[in-house]
């Protein structure tokens, strides 16, 4: 996203220049070229204000090339159907604690792909951890017992997932915008890896524990 900045930072730089000339004109009283000065560096100003708002926003998301583990999660039993979480985001190296009702545990993710031509631009795909939540295998409980989810995403000042799916007829270099999601069973110690690729998320057992669960789980 560093190429996104930098045309910023250009475009800005030249607005700011035209906006000195612009009044630099004005007091050799060239009302006229002043005001085209001015109206083209507000512009260009305006323009700048967007791509590093856009630019800050993306860094939000981490870049997604390959498939790639993104972070580890884990397990402590409370009580029956609830549980305390570890999600340790591998990036970062910072965990965050959490606690789930249910009997599986479903991780969200949001996931920006552009089109090849983009990609020149430094527009990779990029993904953004979105909410961690509690599930219950039986429907009927899933519907009447309490359900636990929690937001993993930052506010931003502008929220660029939005303003694509709003505006995606008229964003040729957005090739898809797409949530993913994870679920698995939850079991005391168990620990679970996760990754991510372009096709999305993906956990696996990272524990006998849990890989015991998992096989009780789907019934092998």
């Amino acid at each position: 996203m560093q190429a996104l900045t930098i045309t910023s930072i250009v475009i800005g730089s030249t607005g700011l220049l035209l906006c000195v000339l612009g009044i630099a004109k004005l007091t050799k009283k060239l009302l006229m070229s002043s005001v085209r000065y001015e109206i083209t560096g507000i512009v260009l100003l305006s323009i700048a204000a967007m791509l590093f708002l856009v630019s800050s926003n993306i860094h939000t998301y981490e870049r997604l090339v390959f498939e790639q583990p993104i972070a580890n999660i884990s397990f402590h039993k409370i009580s029956p159907k609830y549980f305390s979480v570890e999600l340790e985001e591998l990036g970062s190296g910072e965990s965050w604690f959490y606690e789930l009702r249910g009997d599986e545990w479903q991780l969200d993710a949001q996931i920006l792909t552009w089109h090849g031509y983009a990609n020149l631009l430094g527009l990779d795909s990029y993904y953004r951890l979105h909410r961690l939540s509690g599930r219950y295998t039986d429907i009927n409980e899933e519907r009447s017992n309490l359900r636990t989810v929690h937001g993993l995403a930052t506010e931003q000042r502008i929220d660029l997932w939005s303003y694509i799916n709003e505006y995606k007829n008229w964003l040729s270099m957005v090739d898809a915008t797409y949530g993913s999601a994870v679920f698995l069973p939850m079991n005391d110690a168990a620990r679970y890896s996760i990754s991510i690729s372009r096709n999305g998320l993906v956990a696996r057992p990272d524990n006998a524990i849990a890989r015991e669960a998992v096989s009780n789980w789907i019934g092998f």
